[in-house]
């Protein structure tokens, strides 16, 4: 019987790990298509500059998301044992990636919208600052009830506050942020003219597309 229990614990486990695994690679599929609608909406000459651009933020979020964002949302770190990693399946690891392709597309949200706009350096130093520290904080509060906020609304109003698929902690805060650097840095050079509206054809309509 206890042979049983523990058959049907290891399957349980497992199977959540292979959940959650198969959501962090379609979550981490998205990226391509922020690459692609990017590139596909620059100027011919900025393609490999914009791209670019993508897959270093990547690069970066990963890093820091796994050293220091991760540890501040949810007070976990990854500096233990290969064993103690292995338990459960590395169930801990694979919802830390899956957690990862959520905070990488912070970055690659800003990134649509001040295309052609912004220096490789300062953007890379933008996105460890944001996935490191500004948008941990923001998704403890919310997904993991840090500073007690949850546990605030929840009394005060008898719910607390509830985010689908990440509208409001990812897709609101990065619109949020990207908006913030695009009044920061303006318009696209040469996108108006004399007070008027200079239209910017696609540089690839099937990446468009």
């Amino acid at each position: 019987m206890e042979n049983m229990h523990s058959e049907m614990d290891s399957l349980v486990h497992g199977s959540n790990t292979l959940f959650i695994l198969m959501g962090a690679i379609l979550v981490l599929a998205m990226h391509a298509g922020f690459a692609f609608l990017e590139v596909g909406t620059v100027r011919h000459k900025n393609q490999v500059n914009a791209l670019s651009k993508i897959l270093s933020d990547f690069a970066i979020s990963a890093l820091v998301y796994f050293f220091i964002g991760y540890w501040i949302a949810y007070g976990v770190t990854f500096f233990q044992p290969a064993a103690a990693l292995a338990a459960d399946h590395g169930y801990a690891l694979v919802k830390c990636f899956f957690l990862l392709t959520f905070a990488a597309a912070i970055p690659a949200i800003i990134s649509g919208g001040i295309a052609e706009r912004a220096r490789f350096v300062p953007q890379l130093c933008a996105t460890a600052l944001i996935v490191a520290f500004i948008y941990p904080f923001f998704e403890g509060v919310v997904w993991n009830g840090n500073l007690g906020v949850q546990a605030w609304l929840q009394a005060r109003f008898g719910a607390p506050f509830h985010d689908f698929a990440g509208s409001v902690v990812v897709h609101a805060m990065g619109g949020w942020l990207a908006l913030a650097a695009v009044l920061l840095l303006g318009a696209r050079r040469g996108r108006y003219r004399d007070g008027r509206l200079v239209a910017f054809a696609p540089s690839s309509i099937p990446f468009l597309a």
